[in-house]
C-alpha cells in the first residue's frame, strides 16, 4: 500500500460500477488504477475518479494495476468547464503528457508543472494558448531538449540580432552564420521572447507578448523531439 499524488488523464468505464483510470503520478510516472464502485453516486471515490481530478490517494499494488482504496481530492480544476477555450487547452495538455510520460519513469517537476498549468488555465479568462505554449517549451526542456536561445549554434557568439531558429539542432544561428544550417527566420525580439518564456513562471506569462509565430515555433520544436504531432484534441482548438 502506498500514498501517492495522482492526476487523472483518462477514465474508462469498467464492469457495472468500476472505472479504469489512466493517471500521472508524482512518484511512479504513468500508472493505471482501478477505482471500484466509483460510478455509484454515493461512492467515496467518485470525485477522485474523474478526468482532471488531482488527489492524494491510497493505492494497493496489484499484479496488473493499482487499486484505489481512498482518496483526498486536492483540486478538480472545476473552472475549466466554464471556459471552452481553457477546457480544450487543458484536454490537449492531458493528451500530450499522457503520450510523453512513461510507466515507472517519473519526473516530479513535470508532474508539479502540469498541475500548475491547469491551475493557471482556470484563472485566465483569455490567451490560454500562451500558457499552453509556455508549458510546451518548458516540457521540452524538462525532457532533455532545452533549446539555446542566447548563443549561436555554429560560432558560439552571443545572439544580439535577428537570426534563424533551427528546430532540428535546438538553437539559433546568428546573422553571419545563418547560411550554415537550416532554420526559420526569427527576429531578435522573438528570440528574447522565447528565452523569457522558458525562464518565466506561469503567473508571469500573461505579461509577455507572444505572437502566433512564436507559438508555432515552440509547438513545431516540441513535436519534432517527441515524434508526434497528430493530437486529437488539437482539432478541437
Amino acid at each position: 500500500m502506498i500514498q501517492e499524488e495522482v492526476l487523472i488523464l483518462k477514465e474508462i468505464s469498467y464492469k457495472e460500477n468500476d472505472k479504469i483510470l489512466h493517471a500521472l503520478s508524482k512518484n511512479s510516472g504513468k500508472i493505471q488504477i482501478i477505482s471500484k464502485g466509483s460510478k455509484k453516486t454515493n461512492s467515496h471515490l467518485i470525485n477522485a475518479s474523474q478526468i482532471f481530478a488531482y488527489s492524494k490517494c491510497t493505492l494497493n499494488v496489484s499484479k496488473d494495476m493499482y487499486i484505489m482504496t481512498s482518496a483526498q481530492l486536492l483540486d478538480n480544476f472545476y473552472n475549466l468547464k466554464n471556459n471552452m477555450d481553457a477546457y480544450y487547452n487543458a484536454c490537449y495538455i492531458l493528451e500530450l503528457i499522457s503520450y510523453v510520460a512513461q510507466e515507472n519513469e517519473y519526473e516530479t517537476r513535470i508532474f508539479d508543472m502540469t498541475v500548475s498549468v491547469l491551475s493557471h488555465l482556470c484563472k485566465y479568462t483569455h490567451e490560454h494558448d500562451k500558457l499552453t505554449a509556455a508549458y510546451e517549451l518548458k516540457l521540452a526542456a524538462m525532457l532533455g531538449y532545452k533549446p539555446n536561445f542566447l548563443h549561436c549554434l555554429r560560432c558560439g557568439s552571443s545572439i544580439n540580432a535577428d537570426g534563424k531558429f533551427s528546430v532540428t539542432e535546438g538553437g539559433v544561428f546568428c546573422g553571419p552564420c545563418v547560411n550554415y544550417g537550416n532554420g526559420i527566420n526569427v527576429t531578435y525580439n522573438e528570440i528574447l521572447t522565447m528565452d523569457k518564456i522558458l525562464k518565466s513562471k506561469f503567473e508571469d506569462i500573461g505579461f509577455i507578448e507572444v505572437t502566433k509565430h512564436i507559438m508555432g515555433l515552440i509547438r513545431k520544436f516540441l513535436f519534432y523531439y517527441i515524434g508526434k504531432d497528430n493530437f486529437t484534441t488539437l482539432k478541437l482548438l
